[in-house]
């Protein structure tokens, strides 16, 4: 006797058919609970409904017919998760259903199926047998081998259904057809289209086979899929695809001419051969490069002008350079323009300067980096030889960009290193020689494309460490630090406004003074740029917005600072005070101007000196020049040579983790030598820069505007430069004025009468 009150059990994916079994594997707490119910309380038995969606109301609405099921397995598995096998037993109507605590209980009704005449069933059976028997030998199946005796129709369509590969949806309206005599037909009719498949396949099989000579075999895959395209009336194929695009090129002729040979090369080749990718991906490589597309320039004044002058405070030099180059360019037509370089510490904005050109000329830009890269394969790229190759960093950003005369951008040509596997510096010269770039050869394209069209920009933090055989094509545009008051003004005028509109808050909402931005610049920041104080104040944007939604006191940002930024990071002070041998220098690193120890100390020995420090080749040759130098001069020092070659001297320069390495710094560690030899104290407010020669020339050095702001920040009185560099200090003179002395020597006897000559 059949259960007719049943837990029911809702499952997707799968079909439960009367007369055969079905696995099924679970996680679902819930579906286990059922299990368990129908296994303990149901006699093993469950009503099974065929659900399309999540949602168990909209099943329960839509479905009239289910699926009385016995449990027949379930084991619990080792990964959590139920698996059971259920053996279909009748099809039901719901009467009713009740819902407990997620768990669905069915009154069902077993359907009456109609009474067939016991001839009429025999002759239908026997039909389908038929049809079946045709699929079996059409497909060398041995599926049915269990209907072979089942005469009874309702079970003969239920498990020939359930064996049948048909859809989940097509096997869910048998389901819930009642009538045997209706799945009968249906079932003639599957088998029926499924054989007509096969035929149509077959006919396919013959005409590719009509086509193919023992020559021709290999491309045998090839022809039936052009064949079965033309059956199905796909449309065009591959090749007409890639005919059509090279025939709407715009490209000179020679391309044009390359990408029809590639073509060739592609239809003839074999599918299972791995060049057809390779030949494949070198024709979509052309295909894509803007050989013709260029981008409409903007060349009026007034826009270019006010859109340098909306992203950048301040660099008004360097603004006009700019400026210069790009409206005298356009208004000559030459192509032997210099390539720009912008050179300074980080943070002081030079790509954002780069895209701000490109947005005032309206162009395209992209950008590269080519820092750390020590294969020139990088710039020019790969052969095609080599397996993974690939077009250089060049061509790859102009493909991806789309236009042939987009601003490129460079980044960090100071940072490129050379070694066993190339010369990148040497490979990028092709690239921006105005001479050659408009016939520039990529070795993986391997045919000329025109760079002469597009704009470089490169950038640099240090211009010492810029490759010589660049610099020979560049023209140098050097931004310097920001000051204090240029870094407030940044700040009021540009990332304030930007972070009220990022975090959606009212203007002056977070009320932050001169002073309190003063502190922030000074005691939490230690940069050239304003890279920090954007992090700074970004982190205080932050903290308020949760102080806010948290409903805390509100505290005042300008008086207790701490409580947004935490204690502070640096001193405004750091130049301690000196002893005999140490004197305090100027230097220029890659993140602006900085104060450096030079420390001087012997010991007997006969006049060998040592090194420490992170100290380069150029910085070596300083402290070479400077012994020298005081030797070669000893009585104009009033010092004895046979005392001073009785010891050995170990000259030390703090690294700061920054390599030492610039021409400028032979007047600090001549000075300090001096120091210690004549036992004389240099006050560490006095500080100095300058490169000096055999003869006590004193050479003009760079950084100027870096490492005045150095010496205003580390309380520095009085400092000593090149006369070769007055006209430059000059110009810079509202930073320092009022709060340093500057003193000009064009030998270094000009300082010694100063400082050291008592």
């Amino acid at each position: 006797m059949i259960k007719t009150n049943l837990p029911v059990l809702f499952i997707k994916n799968h079909e439960v058919f009367p007369y055969s079994e079905t696995k099924i594997e679970f996680s679902d707490s819930n579906l286990k609970k059922i299990i368990s119910l129908g296994e303990s309380v149901y006699d093993s038995c469950v009503f099974v409904i065929h659900q399309k969606t999540d949602d168990k109301l909209e099943a329960l609405n839509t479905i009239n017919i289910g699926i009385i099921a016995k449990i027949k397995m379930k084991i619990d598995m080792p990964n959590g998760n139920m698996r059971i096998v259920l053996r279909g037993l009748k099809r039901a109507i719901v009467a009713n259903i009740k819902e407990d605590d997620d768990i669905y209980e069915a009154n069902v009704q077993l359907v009456k199926e109609d009474n067939i005449d016991p001839i009429e069933e025999i002759a239908m059976s026997k039909c389908l047998y038929k049809t079946l028997d045709k699929y079996i030998k059409e497909t060398d199946t041995n599926l049915f081998n269990d209907v072979k005796d089942v005469h009874d129709i309702s079970k003969l369509t239920d498990t020939t259904v359930s064996l049948f590969p048909l859809n989940h949806n097509r096997k869910i309206r048998y389901l819930k057809e009642i009538s045997p005599v209706k799945r009968l037909k249906m079932l003639l009719d599957d088998i029926e289209y499924e054989l007509s498949i096969i035929e149509i396949e077959k006919d396919i099989d013959l005409k590719v086979n009509k086509k193919l000579d023992i020559s021709q075999k290999e491309f045998y895959l090839k022809e039936k899929l052009n064949v079965i395209k033309e059956e199905l009336n796909l449309g065009v194929s591959e090749t007409e695809i890639l005919e059509q695009k090279i025939n709407k090129l715009k490209a000179p002729k020679g391309i044009k001419k390359r990408l029809e040979l590639e073509l060739n090369r592609f239809k003839s080749c074999n599918l299972n051969s791995p060049e057809i990718g390779i030949i494949r991906n070198y024709i979509d490589v052309l295909l894509n490069l803007p050989w013709s597309k260029s981008s409409e320039e903007n060349y009026d004044i007034e826009s270019i002008k006010k859109v340098l002058e909306k992203n950048h405070y301040g660099l008004e030099e360097t603004k006009t350079r700019i400026l210069e180059h790009i409206i005298v360019s356009h208004h000559t037509g030459s192509e032997n323009v210099p390539i720009l370089c912008l050179v300074g510490p980080p943070g002081v904005g030079k790509t954002s300067i780069a895209t701000s050109i490109a947005e005032a000329l309206n162009l395209k830009c992209v950008k590269i980096s080519v820092g750390g890269i020590n294969d020139e394969a990088e710039i020019v790229g790969h052969r095609r030889t080599y397996v993974g190759a690939a077009p250089g960093k060049i061509m790859s950003s102009m493909a991806k960009v789309g236009v042939n005369n987009p601003v490129f951008i460079i980044d960090e040509v100071d940072k490129m290193t050379k070694d066993i596997k190339g010369d990148p510096a040497s490979a990028l010269l092709e690239v921006l020689d105005k001479g050659q770039n408009n016939r520039f050869v990529d070795h993986f394209i391997d045919e000329e494309f025109d760079l002469s069209k597009v704009m470089f920009i490169l950038t640099a933090n240090y211009i010492d460490s810029i490759p010589n055989e660049l610099k020979d094509r560049m023209e140098i545009i050097e931004i310097s630090s920001y000051t204090e008051y240029e870094k407030i003004k940044i700040a009021k005028n540009h990332i304030i406004p930007h972070f009220d509109e990022i975090y959606k808050l009212e203007k002056n909402e977070i009320p932050i003074t001169s002073k309190a931005l003063t502190n922030i610049i000074r005691y939490y920041t230690h940069e050239s740029g304003v890279r920090e104080l954007e992090r700074a104040l970004e982190k205080i944007y932050r903290r308020y917005i949760v102080n806010k939604i948290s409903n805390k006191t509100k505290i005042d940002l300008n008086r207790h600072l701490e409580s947004f930024l935490g204690i502070p990071k640096y001193e405004i002070n750091q130049n301690t005070n000196n002893i005999k041998g140490v004197v305090t220098g100027l230097s220029y690193t890659p993140y602006g101007g900085d104060i450096v120890k030079i420390e001087v100390v012997g010991y007997k020995g006969n006049g060998n000196v040592k090194i420490t420090g992170q100290v380069g080749d150029v910085m070596e040759e300083s402290i070479k020049v400077a012994f020298d130098y005081i030797k070669g001069n000893y009585k104009k020092f009033e010092l004895d040579i046979d005392y001073i070659n009785q010891f050995d001297y170990h000259i030390h320069i703090p690294a700061n983790a920054i390599k030492k390495d610039g021409p400028s710094g032979g007047v600090t560690i001549t000075t300090a030598i001096l120091s210690y030899l004549k036992n004389i104290i240099v006050a560490n407010t006095i500080s100095m820069s300058g490169e000096i020669t055999l003869t006590g020339k004193i050479l003009k050095v760079g950084g100027i505007k870096e490492k005045i702001i150095a010496a205003i920040n580390n309380n520095i009185k009085v400092i000593y430069m090149p006369l070769a560099n007055k006209p430059e200090i000059l110009k810079i003179e509202y930073i320092y004025k009022n709060k340093l002395e500057i003193n000009y020597i064009d030998n270094f006897q000009d300082l010694y009468n100063n400082l050291l000559n008592n």
